[in-house]
């Protein structure tokens, strides 16, 4: 008789305690899952970051989340983690009453996009671990990787020279009365610009910089047709790294730059388009452009694009960043130099490639090679 109310008691007890944890287990409860850094660079390091807050008095034993994310994300391994179309984690935490759980998990940003946690997915179980709860919680936690840096002893040396003529021709009428920055030296900066006092205290030479005061720009245009189909994203990726490179040094030399690409944002399917501008914050526009780019959906020719956004009344200079060469574009070129535009075609390849019909560093046409690791 006795053992019958024992049993008969632990029963209620069971039925309580399932019916408490299925009413009251996810209130006051919060997951947040978010990134350490919202914006990093490709191939930096960053953290997940998972906190989770009980604020209630009701022990959860057992707090199961499940959620995925690109597998361009490399984490150390785990044995709650695996890596199939994605990277998936299944973390488990036991909660306390009233109390927050923090956890970080680095990794490390191996490629450029944009990412996202869309869902998590929460599952409890009650004390006598016979009844599991779920629940879904909407995230939208993202973070924006840019394109990596290219290292300069990484950049082939015309290229160098290229830019550093750029620079020259473009910054002909700067102003010495409006002062800009101080940087190191490079080949083609006059003399007379040397910071002998920055140059003293670095043991590098340093000169100063000066706003300009003509009108020119730089305008970037980037093609993600490839010419042939064989490694065309691994070459689209490059051509982005090297289109955010060379906006990144003209914009520091204080020269109004423009990119525009016949690739599209990856959300609102527009072509990527940043007007020119040199303030503080402009490259940042850039990459982070770059970063949302698709290489796999070209909206439309790259010679249409180049024809809108030549200006034939602007002294601009114009960088075409294209491995496509076909006819049309080829064309195209050439008529360009032949109305006397300031057009300069980089294209990245292999070293391996034939860049026919152009001819290396000849007529503005250069071969950025690319067989290097990054």
């Amino acid at each position: 008789m006795r053992l019958l109310l024992v049993l008969a008691i632990g029963l209620i007890l069971f039925l309580i305690q399932r019916r408490v944890y299925k009413k009251n287990w996810l209130k006051g409860l919060q997951v947040d899952i978010d990134f350490e850094e919202p914006v990093v660079r490709e191939g930096d390091k960053n953290a997940l970051v998972e906190v989770i807050k009980n604020d209630k008095a009701l022990l959860l034993p057992v707090l199961q989340l499940k959620f995925s994310i690109t597998r361009t994300f490399i984490f150390p391994k785990e044995k709650n983690s695996a890596v199939t179309d994605q990277y998936y984690r299944n973390d488990y935490f036991t909660c306390r009453p009233f109390q927050i759980i923090t956890r970080k998990y680095a990794f490390q940003a191996s490629k450029r996009g944009e990412y996202k946690i869309t869902s998590i997915d929460i599952i409890c179980k009650d004390i006598f671990m016979d009844k599991s709860n779920f629940a879904s919680s909407e995230e939208y936690s993202t973070v924006l990787v840019l394109p990596a840096r290219i290292r300069r002893e990484n950049i082939n040396d015309d290229i160098i020279r290229f830019t550093g003529d750029v620079v020259k021709r473009i910054k002909i009428n700067e102003d010495p009365f409006e002062f800009s920055s101080i940087r190191e030296y490079q080949p083609y900066d006059p003399m007379n610009h040397i910071n002998w006092k920055a140059t003293a205290k670095s043991d590098l030479l340093h000169v100063n910089t000066f706003n300009s005061t003509n009108t020119k720009h730089v305008v970037i245009l980037l093609n993600l047709d490839m010419n042939l189909i064989r490694n065309a994203e691994e070459l689209a990726e490059w051509s982005i790294k090297i289109a955010s490179c060379l906006a990144d040094y003209f914009v520091g030399e204080q020269i109004p730059t423009a990119l525009y690409s016949n690739g599209t944002d990856y959300e609102t399917e527009e072509p990527i388009g940043v007007d020119a501008g040199c303030d503080d914050g402009h490259v940042r526009n850039i990459d982070m452009a770059l970063a949302r780019i698709q290489v796999k959906d070209v909206c439309s020719s790259f010679v249409d694009l180049i024809e809108e956004h030549i200006d034939r009344e602007a002294d601009n200079d114009y960088i075409l960043i294209s491995n496509y060469r076909k006819n049309d574009f080829v064309d195209k070129f050439y008529d360009l130099k032949r109305e006397g535009l300031n057009v300069s075609l980089i294209i990245p390849d292999f070293d391996y490639a034939d860049i026919t019909p152009f001819s290396e560093n000849g007529y503005d046409t250069f071969k950025w090679v690319i067989n290097y690791e990054k």
